[in-house]
This record gives structure tokens, C-alpha cells and sequence, in this order.
């Protein structure tokens, strides 16, 4: 049974900005769960698949230092998961599922059997189609709850997002489309920490989308959004109304896709909150909620046939919830950092880019990126992230695959200091049937000033539940490499 804490969230609680002071000083860990961190980018952005896949994937991996800590004792876990990127249209409906996720028993050690990763699934039943359809999403992640602990299960939060709703789509004319949308979501979280933090919310909201098209490669848009946030523990967590107006240019060209937005967003708060400070608790006034110019740059250039730019940048006010999910949505979520609870909204910067380059059985990858997280409540809870990765790719033969790579991470909070994390994986896979693979993986992590290691050994076998050109691919946003081998893998936008 999960064990709910005294704690609430920063910035909307009691307690935790007491508690975030009294941990400071201890150590964090930039990976979740066994090598799930690595998994989003080594599963995903290899040369292992191609398109539309899904896959079942179970084995054991041994780690020799469970707890993550100096001197810590080794555990096996075994795993049972899902691994895939697939998505299909239809005359009556459209879906798409991404997925990393495993359910892990610590075999040794005290943690108790739960799952790791991330699961985002959609889709669309037309049920008037080309005007009524009624939409679904469920979206499963995890957070961490202390940012100064190490990330092991006694640190996890994990959170359930669904939504669904009508749209209602109307074509006054053969350029212009108007998209009305109206949604119900709820939050639900849980943890076996005895840090958890209850944000449990529901969410009433809606939206309405102005487009048009100038010609087959160019088209602006529209759109005006509003969302009411309420939540279960209204002791801990204030209910927020956020309003939204935004106004954008698509560009999709043969070799390039360019998309900029920029807009404002309001958030309104029902009732002045009480959050603690080092002097005591005190009302949060409504000039301290976050509120401000919203923008966004993606660029995706195919510079040449075997080598793919993509540049992205933003500036957005969010929630943790949200924010969850817009990391998922992507194909290929490669920069993709550890988030923390809280049910305060902040304004979120974020700069990032991907250099890919495809040979003939060799791929390799680099990514950078940079986050700035700001409470305007509690900037003790500020963060500035800074991140580099690399894939090296090589298809040794029609049934081998090896990866290697490695993850740095430098993290600086206002409060606690800062943090150094290098992540490192190598592994090779098997495809020892049409269906049936198996992977051998070594991974190794690091983290200073704080001066633990952890090394990772392991197996899993894999079997496909689709066959190479059995599902409905849709086609990529991007453009987009060519294969040039059997197993090469189509680069995604981001």
C-alpha cells in the first residue's frame, strides 16, 4: 500500500521547503530505475529499429550498488516490459503509443516489486468523420520527489495522466479549418516513499484552433486555450485557472520543417495560498504567480542525404503534469532530464539540439540541451540544466547490432549546489529469429562531488508483437533520413 507523508508540495505546502533546507547537502542521481534513463536514448535512438515497432521485453540485470550509496551492496532485477514507438490511421480512428517501461523485482533487496519508465498513448474516434471525433490520452511517468537524494524507489513519485474530450472540426473553406476541443483530465499519483506528495488534480479545459493554409507547404494558426486546475489536497495545494493565446508559422518543406509560436499566458490563482519560508508560513500574494510572454522555435534541416539538423527553443508556463507529458510526446525523447514534484507552476526555457549523420551500417547522434526552471514563489527550488550525449551506432552484420554512448549532466540549484552526472551504456543486439532478439548491456554511472559509482551487467530477450510492415505507419513531421541499411533507423523530429 502506498504510504502518503506529511510532506506537500514546494510552493503550495506546509513543510517541504523545510525539508528541501534540512537535504541539501545530500546526494542526488540523474538515473530512474535499472537503466531506464539510458533506455529512452539507447532503445530509441539506435539503429535497432526502424518506423513502427512494439516489442515485449524481459531479462535480468545485475547492479553492484542497489542502494546507491558508498559501499553499497549489488541486487539482480528482473524485468518484464514494453518497448515501442507505433502509431496507425484509420476511416474510424487514428492512435499512436509510445513506450519504455518495465516492471522490475529487486530479488535481494528491500524495494518492492514496481514499474519504471513511461508509457503515452492516444487516439482518436471518429465517430462524424472530418467534423465529430472524440479524443483519449493516458500518459504514465515518474518524478522525483527530493532532488538531493539519491533516485532509487524510495525517491520516486509516479504519475497517471488521462484526458479526454470532443473536438468538433468545421472547414469553412478548402484552406481554413477551425478545431474546437473540449477536455476532462485527471491526475492521479502514488509512491511507496514516505516523501510522497499529493497532487492529485482534476483539470476542466478547452480550446479553440484557427488555421490556415497559404499553399501546400505554408499555413499560420491561431489559438486561445483556457484550463482550471483543481485539486484533491486543497491544505497543500492552491487550484489555478491558466489562460492562453498563441499565434504561429508551419513550414514543411522537403529538406526543412520550421515551426515558431509565440503567445502570452495568464494563470490565475482561486484563493491566495500559504507556503512556508525560513520565517514562517505566509500568503502567497497573486503578483507571485507565474505569467508572461510564451514562445517556441523548431527548425529540422535534412543538410544532406545522410545528415539531419534539428534546433529547438522555448519559453512556456507550466505545470509538473503537464510538462511530463510534453516530454513523452516525441518520438525519439532523447534529452530528456529527471523532473521533480510539485503542484506549483513555474516558467520553463529550454534550448536544445541534434546532430544526426547516417552512413552506411553506421549511425552516430549528438545532443545538447539547456533548461532553466524558475518559481517565482520559492526560487529555492530554481534549477539550471545543462546536458550533452552521444550515440555511436554500428550494424556489425544483418542480425548484430552494437550501441555505445554516454550522458553528462551538470545540475545547479539555488539551493544545495551543484551536481555532476555521467551515464554510460554499450550494448550489443541479436536477432536470432524474425521476431525473437536478444540484448547483452553494460552500463556504468557516475556522480561528483558525491563519489558513488554504479555498474550494470545484464541480458533480456525480446520478442516483436508486429512484423516488419504489418502496422499502419503515419508519416514522420519531419523530414526525414532514408534508410540505407535493413535495420536503420528513420530520425524523428524533437
Amino acid at each position: 500500500m502506498n504510504r502518503r507523508g506529511e510532506t506537500g508540495p514546494l510552493g503550495h505546502g506546509h513543510r517541504s521547503f523545510g525539508l528541501l533546507i534540512a537535504l541539501m547537502a545530500l546526494p542526488a542521481y540523474a538515473q530512474i530505475g535499472p537503466v531506464t534513463s539510458q533506455s529512452l536514448f539507447f532503445d530509441q535512438a539506435s539503429n535497432a529499429h526502424r518506423g513502427n515497432y512494439l516489442e515485449v521485453e524481459g531479462g535480468l540485470i545485475y547492479t553492484d550498488n542497489v542502494d546507491l550509496s558508498r559501499g553499497g551492496s549489488g541486487d539482480t532485477l528482473a524485468m518484464l516490459g514494453l518497448l515501442g514507438d507505433t502509431s496507425g490511421k484509420g476511416s474510424r480512428y487514428d492512435y499512436r503509443l509510445g513506450s519504455d517501461i518495465a516492471l522490475v523485482k529487486y530479488l535481494h533487496s528491500s524495494f518492492q516489486t514496481q514499474p519504471f519508465g513511461y508509457l503515452d498513448g492516444s487516439g482518436d474516434l471518429k465517430i462524424v468523420p472530418g467534423f465529430f471525433s472524440w479524443t483519449g490520452r493516458d500518459t504514465y511517468n515518474q518524478a522525483v520527489l527530493n532532488p538531493f537524494l539519491p533516485v532509487t524507489p524510495d525517491n520516486l513519485e509516479s504519475l497517471n495522466y488521462v484526458t479526454t474530450g470532443p473536438r468538433f472540426t468545421l472547414r469553412p473553406t478548402l484552406r481554413t479549418t477551425i478545431t474546437v476541443d473540449g477536455t476532462y483530465s485527471y491526475v492521479n499519483t502514488s509512491s511507496k516513499s514516505p516523501l510522497y506528495l499529493d497532487i492529485d488534480n482534476h483539470r476542466y479545459g478547452g480550446d479553440i484552433t484557427l488555421s490556415r493554409a497559404f499553399t501546400n507547404t505554408t499555413s499560420v494558426y491561431v489559438t486561445a486555450s483556457s484550463d482550471k486546475v483543481e485539486f484533491t489536497d486543497q491544505v497543500d495545494n492552491t487550484n489555478f485557472r491558466q489562460d492562453q493565446a498563441l499565434a504561429g508559422l508551419k513550414v514543411a518543406g522537403a529538406r526543412t520543417l520550421l515551426e515558431l509560436s509565440g503567445g502570452y499566458t495568464k494563470l490565475h490563482e482561486v484563493a491566495l495560498a500559504t507556503v512556508q519560508t525560513i520565517r514562517g508560513p505566509r500568503q502567497l500574494p497573486q503578483n507571485q504567480i507565474p505569467s508572461g510572454a510564451t514562445w517556441q522555435v523548431q527548425l529540422s534541416r535534412l543538410i544532406s542525404p545522410t545528415q539531419r539538423v534539428s534546433l529547438h527553443a522555448m519559453k512556456q508556463v507550466t505545470d509538473a503534469a503537464n510538462l511530463f507529458r510534453l516530454a513523452v510526446d516525441q518520438p525519439v525523447p532523447t534529452t530528456l532530464s529527471n523532473r521533480i514534484v510539485t503542484g506549483q507552476p513555474f516558467t520553463e526555457r529550454q534550448f536544445g539540439a541534434t546532430w544526426r549523420i547516417e552512413a552506411n551500417r553506421t549511425a552516430l547522434e549528438l545532443d545538447v540541451l539547456d533548461v532553466s526552471d524558475r518559481y517565482r514563489a520559492t526560487p529555492g527550488f530554481n534549477r539550471d540544466l545543462k546536458g550533452v550525449s552521444a550515440l555511436l551506432a554500428r550494424q556489425l552484420s544483418p542480425v548484430l547490432n552494437w550501441d555505445i554512448g554516454a550522458a553528462y549532466e551538470h545540475s545547479a540549484y539555488a539551493i544545495g549546489g551543484s551536481q555532476d552526472t555521467v551515464n554510460a551504456l554499450t550494448s550489443l543486439r541479436w536477432r536470432i529469429g524474425e521476431r525473437v532478439g536478444l540484448r547483452f548491456i553494460y552500463a556504468h554511472s557516475t556522480l561528483t562531488p558525491h563519489g558513488y559509482a554504479d555498474n550494470q551487467v545484464g541480458v533480456t530477450a525480446s520478442y516483436a508483437l508486429t512484423a516488419a510492415g504489418q502496422t499502419g505507419s503515419q508519416a514522420p513531421a519531419a523530414p526525414a533520413l532514408q534508410p540505407t541499411s535493413p535495420m536503420s533507423a528513420q530520425p524523428n523530429f524533437q
